[in-house]
């Protein structure tokens, strides 16, 4: 029976492993290293930079760095990030990242479902390569488990996790529209580029994220002039406006009442309100705060309110 030869250079060769907890802005680069490495955060959240785009990353997130190309990652200064890292190389390398996230990416970004097996299994391979005294079949075993849970889905079960980051940027505008966010500051939340995140706003909410945001302003400033007695200036200021004109002056540009007059011709139920030459409708019927291609409903006080921004 013949022997195959079994080539170190075509086996997955792990060099080193380790992990570290970062201190708050802790970075690395720019800089290169000889070989693949694979960095798993462990908690807290932090930023990865290649080929000039940058990452947000989280707990269960992971990122690739190849070799002998630049690249750069920094710890959060709030919420700095701990990670493990394994370092390998061969020419198996190619074929085995070819079948993961990798043979187009450089991060992995976990959907939330085995953080805690992935984790586990980073500290299988860690321990592994510390027992191993120079033997190389546990680490390298752990090692492609490791890499098993970043796999490319399979066709039949891929996802698309752009309704997700969807809703999660919805969600974040609709939380924090008070405050001065920027659309950068939502993509970052979301941990994707603001590229994509437009696109995203575009197939799903058919707006810009810029326009969602200043929408969801403006009905949250509606609601208030309809059922509270906050002034002018309150309202702007609690819908995120940097000053009651310049919140007025868009009011009046998109509802075609300034907010002052809006609040009075509301008072009267009886009686509809044009919009910009559409009817602002009331009814009694019970209807939450809703978004659909530019028309709005809104619930004051068990009265729906329904109005057009187009």
């Amino acid at each position: 029976m013949e022997k195959k030869s079994t080539s170190r250079q075509a086996s997955l060769p792990v060099y080193f492993c380790g992990k570290e907890e970062c201190q708050p802005g802790h970075y690395f680069g720019p800089a290169v290293r000889p070989h693949y490495l694979i960095h798993v955060i462990l908690e807290g959240k932090g930023i990865f930079q290649k080929s000039g785009v940058t990452y947000s990353l989280k707990k269960g997130d992971a990122f690739l760095i190849p070799p002998m190309e630049s690249t750069y990652y920094q710890a959060d200064k709030e919420n700095p990030w701990s990670y493990a890292w394994v370092g390998f190389d061969g020419s198996a390398c190619p074929e085995i990242l070819s079948q993961t996230v990798f043979s187009d990416s450089f991060i992995y970004q976990n959907p939330g479902s085995n953080i805690s097996a992935l984790l586990a299994c980073m500290e299988r391979l860690l321990a592994s390569f510390r027992e191993s005294h120079g033997r190389q079949l546990e680490p390298m075993g752990n090692l492609l488990m490791l890499l098993s849970f970043m796999q490319n889905p399979s066709p039949e079960k891929s996802r698309d996790f752009s309704d997700e980051y969807f809703k999660a940027a919805r969600e974040y505008i609709e939380h924090n529209y008070s405050y001065d966010i920027r659309i950068s500051d939502v993509a970052r939340h979301v941990g994707i580029d603001r590229t994509y995140l437009y696109k995203i706003f575009m197939e799903h909410g058919k707006t810009s994220p810029k326009q969602y945001l200043l929408w969801h302003r403006l009905r949250m400033a509606v609601q208030m002039l309809c059922s509270t007695d906050y002034t002018i200036t309150e309202i702007a200021l609690s819908c995120g406006f940097k000053d009651a004109p310049s919140f007025c002056n868009y009011f009046k540009k998109h509802i075609g009442f300034t907010p002052r007059a809006f609040r009075k011709e509301f008072q009267d139920q009886g009686k509809p309100i044009p919009v910009n030459n559409k009817l602002l409708l009331f009814s009694k019927r019970s209807c939450p705060i809703n978004h659909i291609s530019g028309i709005f409903l809104i619930l004051v006080n068990g009265t729906a309110l329904l109005f057009s921004l187009s």
